[in-house]
């Protein structure tokens, strides 16, 4: 079988080059980590600016806001607290919370809840029932639910995935 080989002047120091960024890529959790740091602060950014989302939509307002509310999504800021990264390995990092109620801020959708019954019981600090309730009466809830519109807080805006690629670019300068 003939054999063709091609010299090259140089060759030599691309080969050296291409080895270096190689070597660095076999592991990459140095720069998934600096990938992960960068992410969480964005995000944690856009709940303290009140959006906008990933792709450029601002979020609903509340309907009816909490006193207590810094703004949409910043109740009791437990919410933004909780984004955190977690390196998947050498070479993914995953961002996100651990908070029950994450998903339907960021998708959005509807919480039913069932028809119940409660008892009312005195309460125990200044021994008074709740306004309209008598001792041992109980009230009835009928079925209701609320939705809840998607506010997505997870995800990349092209500003920060600008800001990403230039971490790997960064990175991938081979001194």
């Amino acid at each position: 079988m003939p054999e063709i080989i091609v010299k090259m002047d140089g060759a030599d120091a691309v080969r050296e080059r291409l080895g270096k960024i190689a070597a660095r890529a076999d592991n990459l959790s140095p720069i998934m980590r600096a990938i992960g740091e960068r992410v969480t602060e964005q995000t944690k950014l856009r709940f303290n600016a009140g959006g906008p989302a990933p792709d450029g939509t601002g979020w609903l307002p509340v309907k009816r806001p909490s006193p207590k509310a810094r703004g949409v999504l910043r109740v009791s800021d437990q919410l933004r607290d909780s984004i955190r990264f977690q390196l998947m390995g050498n070479n993914a990092v995953a961002i996100g919370t651990n908070k029950v109620y994450a998903a339907i801020h960021q998708f959005g959708g509807t919480i039913v809840r069932g028809a119940r019954s409660e008892l009312f019981v005195r309460n125990r600090v200044n021994n008074r029932f709740a306004k309209g309730t008598t001792a041992g009466r109980g009230f009835t809830f009928k079925n209701h639910s609320i939705g809840i519109p998607a506010r997505p807080y997870l995800g990349l805006s092209w500003k920060n995935s600008d800001e990403v690629i230039s971490i790997i670019n960064n990175y991938l300068q081979v001194r």
